[in-house]
């Protein structure tokens, strides 16, 4: 344990030096383009594939953080879960927690029907369970605006898990052109009360 507790410590250092991302579109999208309609999030059994288990831990751990606060749900995405998970393993592949160019996602043809975009990024060097990676951006400014945003009605997960042990996720918000919900907000909410505080969960270990 007292080799562990550091590690983690370092992890969210770093996690928390890092801000969640958005973009919106403010002109109009193209007149052919049309909302997709909501997904259904991967399965929560225990036979299932890490990378699916703890991405549908960390989207029931959005949402109840979200019904604590009186906000609507956001809805799955399959779209939005494939480009957050080979943007997982897209970092796992250079080592470099960073965003893409999101800005560019809202022209990509899968995400057509989508006026704004949002990212939240995490990696830990070693399996660790979803609720540290959730916690981690509950604790964080930027990332927290993103699970809090009154303006986001669907999210995609994608988790890494790579050979060399390491864990890389992303949650990929997203607002679809006929979102019914407030327009995305630039505040911060408060820190408390986090509804889903336990640092536990599946892990790629």
């Amino acid at each position: 344990m007292s080799r562990t507790r550091p590690a983690l410590l370092a992890l969210l250092l770093v996690l928390l030096a890092t801000t969640g991302c958005v973009v919106v579109q403010n002109g109009s999208v193209g007149a052919v383009a049309t909302a997709p309609a909501p997904g259904t999030p991967p399965g929560d059994g225990p036979d299932g594939p890490a990378e699916e288990r703890m991405a549908r831990a960390l989207f029931d751990r959005v949402n109840a953080e979200r019904e604590a606060r009186g906000l609507g749900p956001v809805a799955w995405d399959g779209a939005l879960a494939e480009v957050a998970a080979d943007w997982s393993e897209a970092m796992a592949g250079t080592g470099v927690l960073e965003h893409q160019d999101m800005r560019s996602l809202l022209d990509r043809d899968e995400l057509d029907g989508f006026s704004g975009v949002g990212e939240n990024i995490f990696t830990a060097s070693g399996p660790v369970p979803a609720g540290v990676a959730h916690v981690g951006w509950m604790r964080s400014d930027g990332h927290r605006a993103n699970v809090l945003n009154p303006g986001w009605n669907r999210l995609g997960i994608g988790v890494f898990c790579a050979p060399d042990g390491s864990t890389w996720a992303t949650q990929q918000f997203g607002r679809t052109i006929d979102a019914d919900r407030a327009q995305v907000s630039d505040a911060t909410p408060p820190t408390e009360p986090i509804a889903r505080p336990e640092e536990d969960g599946p892990s790629c270990g």
